[in-house]
């Protein structure tokens, strides 16, 4: 099973996860929030750009997006 390694940091008092690429992003006041809000982003992001198999409408940065959601997702 592939493993995502996450990048958590905090700036200006603002929790942030994002993955390596910083293709998917969460933030938030807490730790919690942050890893729900990138847990939401992710799920939105799966459903955009895996979901639907048109990819000629998305621009070069979406397919790259495409294509590292399936290597994720195994």
């Amino acid at each position: 099973m592939p493993m995502l390694k996450l990048k958590v940091y905090q700036e200006n008092g603002v929790w942030c996860v994002e993955d390596p690429a910083g293709n998917v992003v969460g933030c938030g006041k807490t730790i919690a929030e942050a890893f729900k809000d990138f847990g939401e982003n992710l799920e939105a992001a799966i459903e955009t750009y895996v979901e639907d198999n048109n990819i000629d409408k998305f621009h070069i940065s979406g397919i790259a997006l495409r294509y590292a959601l399936f290597d994720w997702l195994g």
